[in-house]
C-alpha cells in the first residue's frame, strides 16, 4: 500500500473508472466524483423499466492485451454477446451496405450513377498519387481524394453536415482515416465474416456498472451527481470544489471531464491565451431516443446512417441486433435507436420530450413507419458527447496541454472529453493507463494514444 498517496479523478467514465482501477492495482485508493447519475459516461445503458438505451451504438474492440484483460475480468464469459457487424446507408431510398462496398456502387443507384463514381474516384486516384504531405486536410478535400466527388457527395457531405453542424470544408480529416473505412472492392464475403465484435449483453453501461461494484469493494468511493465547478492547487495539494461547496484534497487530479471546462474550473486561473484556447473548444451533443415499434420492421442492421436532410436523425439504432436483452422479455416487435445531433443552444436541445416525440414520429413516417406503431418513446440527453475537429483544435489543445505540463504536471487529463480526442472506449482507457504510470514515475505518454491511422483495419484481438 502507499498511505502517502491520495489521488482524485474527475469522471466515471471509462477513463476515470479505468485510472480507478489501475491505482487500485498499484495499492492506492483514489476517490471519483462524477457529474451524473451514473457510471459509464456516453457508455452508460439508461433504463426506463426494463427498457434499456445505448446512447451511442459502442462497439467493443481493440489491439491491446491489456484493455482486453480489464474486459475479461469485469464480465464473465456469458454476459458476452457475439455481433455480426451490419451496417447501411439510406441513400436516395435504398440501403447501400456500409463501409461501401465496390460492386454496390456500381450497381444499386443504377449504372449512370455508378459510372460516374468511378470516373470521380480514379481522377481523385490520379490526384492524389501527385500529393505529398503537407498541413491537415479538411474532410471535405480528405473525403473527395478517398471516394471521389460523386460518391463523397452522395454518401458523406450531408452526413458530416447533419452529425458534426458545420461545413465539411471546416471540419480537420484528423478522425475519418479511423472511422471511415475506404470502399473494399475485393474479398468482400471473407472480410465481412471477420467484422464481428463483442458487446454486454444489457448494453456497455454492464461493464463499467460491475468496474464501479469492483472499485467498491476494493473501497474505493465513486460520488455521483457531484459535478467539480473549481480545481485549486496550493502548495502542492489539488483541491476540488464540489456544485454543493463540499470539497476534497489530493495530491494529483485525474481528468476526463471537458478540456475546456476543466481550464474554466482552474484556480489559479490561467493566462488568457490558455483560456481563449480553450474557449475555442467545441462539443456535439447528442439526443438518443429508444422507439419500441409493435410491429417488426425490416431493419438487418445494427446501425442505419441517414445523410438525407429531408430527415432529422442522423443514425439509426436496431437495438435488437445489439442485444435481445436490452428489450424486455419476450418482447415481439422493434426496438429502434434514433441518434439526433446538435448543439446545447439547437432548436432539437431545448425541445422537451413532447417536442421530440413529434420530431421522432416525422423521421418514422419517412421511413413508413405509422405513428400509431409505436409502443413507447424514451428521451436520453448527452451534453458533451463527441469533441468537435475543427480547425483550432489541435492548436487548441496543444496549448492547453503544453501549459499543463509546465505548471501543472500532478493535474492529468485523459479520456476522450478530458483530452478533446475522438477516443473509442479502448483508446480512453489506454490514456487513463498511460497516465497513472506516468503518477507512478513510468516514461508514459497518453497524448500519444490514437495517434496512428487506420487503427480499426487490422491487428485487432478477439474476445
Amino acid at each position: 500500500m502507499e498511505p502517502d498517496r491520495n489521488p482524485l479523478i474527475i469522471g466515471a467514465g471509462p477513463a476515470g473508472l479505468t485510472a480507478a482501477l489501475q491505482l487500485v492495482k498499484r495499492g492506492v485508493t483514489p476517490r471519483i466524483y462524477e457529474a451524473s447519475a451514473n457510471v459509464g459516461g456516453l457508455a452508460r445503458t439508461p433504463r426506463r423499466g426494463d427498457w434499456r438505451l445505448d446512447p451511442g451504438g459502442h462497439r467493443f474492440f481493440t489491439r491491446s492485451e491489456a484493455v482486453l484483460g480489464i474486459w475479461r475480468s469485469l464480465l464473465p464469459a456469458e454476459e458476452w454477446v457475439a455481433v455480426a457487424r451490419r451496417s447501411a446507408m439510406l441513400v436516395q431510398g435504398r440501403r447501400v451496405r456500409y463501409p461501401l462496398i465496390g460492386r454496390d456502387l456500381l450497381t444499386q443507384l443504377g449504372v449512370r450513377s455508378g459510372i460516374h463514381g468511378l470516373g470521380d474516384l480514379l481522377r481523385a486516384r490520379l490526384i492524389r498519387r501527385r500529393r505529398h504531405g503537407g498541413a491537415s486536410e479538411s474532410f471535405e478535400d480528405w473525403g473527395t481524394r478517398e471516394f471521389g466527388r460523386h460518391w463523397y457527395t452522395l454518401f458523406f457531405d450531408g452526413y458530416v453536415r447533419k452529425t458534426w453542424l458545420a461545413e465539411p470544408a471546416d471540419l480537420t480529416s484528423d478522425w475519418a482515416n479511423q472511422r471511415i473505412r475506404p470502399i473494399r472492392w475485393r474479398k468482400v464475403d471473407a472480410f465481412a465474416a471477420r467484422d464481428v465484435f463483442r458487446y454486454p449483453r444489457l448494453g456497455p453501461g454492464q461493464l463499467w456498472e460491475a468496474a464501479a461494484a469492483a472499485l467498491a469493494d476494493s473501497g474505493v468511493v465513486t460520488s455521483l451527481e457531484s459535478p467539480v465547478v473549481k480545481v485549486s492547487h496550493r502548495g502542492g495539494t489539488w483541491i476540488v470544489t464540489l456544485q454543493n461547496c463540499d470539497t476534497a484534497s489530493g495530491d494529483a487530479v485525474f481528468s476526463s471531464m471537458p478540456l475546456r471546462s476543466l481550464v474554466e474550473a482552474l484556480e489559479p486561473g490561467p493566462p488568457q491565451h490558455v483560456r481563449a484556447a480553450a474557449a475555442a473548444l467545441r462539443h456535439r451533443a447528442l439526443i438518443t431516443v429508444g422507439v419500441a415499434l409493435r410491429e417488426r420492421v425490416d431493419l438487418p442492421y445494427n446501425w442505419m446512417y441517414t445523410p438525407s436532410g429531408h430527415m432529422r436523425v442522423g443514425r439509426i439504432q436496431n437495438y435488437t441486433r445489439w442485444s435481445p436483452d436490452l428489450a424486455p422479455a419476450q418482447w415481439g416487435g422493434t426496438y429502434l435507436g434514433l441518434e439526433y445531433f446538435t448543439n446545447t443552444d439547437g432548436d432539437l436541445w431545448l425541445a422537451d420530450d413532447e417536442g421530440m416525440t413529434k420530431v421522432v414520429e416525422q423521421d418514422l413516417r419517412a421511413l413508413g413507419v405509422a405513428a400509431s406503431a409505436v409502443e413507447k418513446i424514451m428521451v436520453v440527453r448527452s451534453q458533451f458527447a463527441y469533441p468537435v475537429y475543427d480547425s483550432e483544435r489541435e492548436r487548441s489543445v496543444a496549448v492547453i496541454r503544453d501549459f499543463l505540463r509546465h505548471h501543472h504536471p500532478s493535474l492529468r487529463p485523459m479520456g476522450r472529453n478530458g483530452m478533446h480526442h475522438y477516443d473509442n472506449q479502448d483508446h480512453a482507457m489506454l490514456s487513463a493507463m498511460q497516465s497513472v504510470a506516468r503518477y507512478f514515475g513510468d516514461d508514459a505518454d497518453p497524448w500519444q494514444v490514437n495517434t496512428e491511422l487506420r487503427y480499426q483495419e487490422s491487428g485487432l484481438l478477439r474476445m
